[in-house]
């Protein structure tokens, strides 16, 4: 997946710099480790890999094996890198998305089951700032988006969104709450009726449904979102002129009415 943002970005003259690349840590560089010493490297594997093309930050979630669910620790990362990004003067768009075909599928019930719901809520307390950055904030969407993944995606300012995606509040099917303001960011986006029937059925609806109710920027066909997504981003930067006021600029891209409908919702 990274190897297509990469092409693209390595057909401009921007430049490339790889964060957290080193996935396992540890605290000697002898070629000869033990097995049991590389199992203790395995265990403090990093969930996220952060990376920079010019002014774009891509955060890409890496539990694959969980369809990119989010644990206490993943979400902690992310967290400390969002934050990077912000305090980052030359950092100006944010990108997320998920590796292995899927976005997010919310958080890790595994982990809920051992360490409770509160304190998954505590670590993505980050995600209920509003707006999720200073800057501009893109979701590439593929694959699953449920759950507090889908709500993930409501928090970016903008979404692209690949037509056989799968987004929804399903753990509304099992009476989870909503736990990052997404029935709000959900009901400012698409209206409350349509909004309630998602909240209230708990059923997924496709990227092209998607769509068609206002959730998605820009739609596109499978396996092309992490393409087009930077290349969105890139034309923000190039059409903006000035990068200082990168955000300002971008924001005024977005319909004034919406903006006012997003805050009218937060009581703003």
């Amino acid at each position: 997946m990274r190897s297509l943002i990469k092409n693209i970005f390595l057909s401009t003259n921007l430049s490339f710099t790889r964060l957290r690349s080193v996935r396992f840590a540890s605290s000697t560089s002898d070629a000869q480790k033990s097995e049991e010493e590389l199992k203790n490297v395995e265990e403090i594997k990093k969930n996220i890999v952060v990376e920079k093309y010019g002014g774009v930050t891509t955060l890409n979630i890496d539990r694959q094996k969980t369809r990119n669910s989010l644990d206490e620790a993943t979400l902690r990362e992310m967290t400390e890198a969002i934050n990077a990004f912000d305090k980052d003067a030359e950092a100006k768009v944010l990108v997320l998305n998920g590796e292995g075909g899927s976005f997010c599928s919310g958080f890790d019930l595994d982990e809920v089951e051992v360490k409770g719901y509160q304190n998954l809520l505590d670590a993505a307390s980050r995600f209920l700032r509003r707006p999720l950055c200073d800057k501009p904030t893109i979701a590439a969407v593929t694959g699953y988006a449920v759950g507090e993944g889908f709500e993930l995606a409501l928090a970016c300012d903008l979404r692209v969104i690949e037509d056989t995606a799968v987004l929804g509040c399903l753990g509304r099917r099992f009476g989870a709450p909503q736990s990052l303001y997404g029935g709000r960011r959900l009901t400012s986006l698409i209206g409350l009726s349509r909004a309630l029937d998602l909240l209230i059925t708990g059923r997924p609806i496709s990227g092209t449904d998607a769509n068609a109710m206002g959730l998605a920027a820009k739609l596109t066909t499978t396996g092309t979102g992490l393409k087009i997504e930077p290349e969105t981003a890139l034309n923000y930067l190039h059409k903006a002129g000035f990068k200082e006021n990168l955000d300002v600029c971008v924001r005024h891209l977005l319909s004034k009415n919406m903006m006012e409908l997003h805050l009218r919702s937060f009581g703003q």
